[in-house]
């Protein structure tokens, strides 16, 4: 029986912590900012940052910083990191908010119903897909079991409420309300679980794409936007879901966030062919202060999306 491991750091107080960062070969001119962002974002998350400032030998932290490193370039780092987020934020609500409305309206119309999602014969099951699950999902975001009249109902879209109270017959919403309360991690599991290839064409030629393609570059807006929504760091990261490489896109090798930069700007261009998204990005990137390549960026990467 193997031993187990216990978890012995004891926690440090901020002057403990700008001290650690010191020893390791920060440069640190301000310890009354420097503690006020620690109490403010967090010794353990500040030095996600950091990594990209250590040594290595052979892959392996070596448990001190560049020459030179200063707490400001960590603080760079985080505030450009963060703009971005939010950047793609704002952008992948654009997308999201177009790709329900095509499916929703493209199915809608194909089938003659706005029901058309209560046809199991629609979609293809597996261990992770079931058709009785998605439509447990819509009745939850529907609040399909809320008590008309309740303080919950008070809460529920005055377009669903207006459903519920009016309706009994298709027992849930049509698509087109139903579009506005999934998420796009919900439409993305619909498209990749649509039977009828015909259907799934039908969607993906709206964007010019693959349905293969659109499955897999809707995985990634998915994983992105769920990694922004939870202030998870960009910089310096390699992702999963690399991106299936098509429309010659400069996807490089190893994933960091410049993949989904490009899909991101496919996608605009598809829905807002006069989106000014990548040059705005290119000037949050323009701040950062180290080298692009932290956000996998390649030299002129962002003006070729241009």
């Amino acid at each position: 029986m193997l031993k187990k491991r216990q978890f012995q750091k004891k926690p440090l107080n901020f002057t403990e912590l700008i001290q650690k960062m010191s020893d390791k070969g920060m440069r640190i001119a301000d310890h009354e900012f420097a503690c006020r962002t620690l109490r403010n974002v967090g010794y353990y998350r500040l030095t996600g940052y950091g990594l990209a400032f250590e040594t290595y030998e052979n892959r392996q932290r070596l448990g001190q910083f560049k020459p030179g490193t200063s707490f400001d370039q960590l603080i760079n780092a985080y505030a450009v990191d963060s703009k971005l987020r939010s950047s793609i934020l704002e952008a992948i609500e654009r997308i999201e908010v177009a790709m329900r409305s095509i499916i929703s309206h493209k199915l809608s119309v194909q089938y003659k119903t706005a029901h058309w999602y209560l046809d199991p014969s629609l979609f293809k099951e597996n261990d992770t897909f079931k058709h009785s699950s998605l439509i447990r999902e819509i009745a939850r975001n529907t609040g399909k079991s809320i008590t008309l009249g309740s303080d919950k109902d008070q809460l529920r879209e005055i377009f669903i409420r207006h459903y519920y109270q009016h309706y009994d017959d298709p027992e849930l919403p049509p698509s087109w309300m139903v579009a506005e309360v999934l998420s796009i991690g919900n439409w993305s599991k619909i498209y990749e679980h649509l039977a009828i290839s015909r259907d799934r064409k039908l969607i993906s030629s709206e964007l010019d794409l693959s349905p293969p393609t659109l499955e897999s570059w809707l995985h990634c807006l998915t994983f992105i936007r769920n990694a922004c929504a939870h202030h998870g760091r960009l910089f310096a990261r390699i992702l999963p879901l690399p991106p299936k490489r098509d429309k010659n896109l400069p996807f490089t090798k190893h994933n960091y966030v410049f993949n989904f930069i490009c899909v991101i700007s496919y996608f605009l261009n598809q829905i807002e062919p006069d989106n000014t998204w990548c040059t705005e990005v290119h000037g949050i990137i323009s701040e950062l202060e180290c080298d692009t390549k932290y956000f996998g960026i390649p030299k002129n990467g962002l003006i070729n999306l241009l």
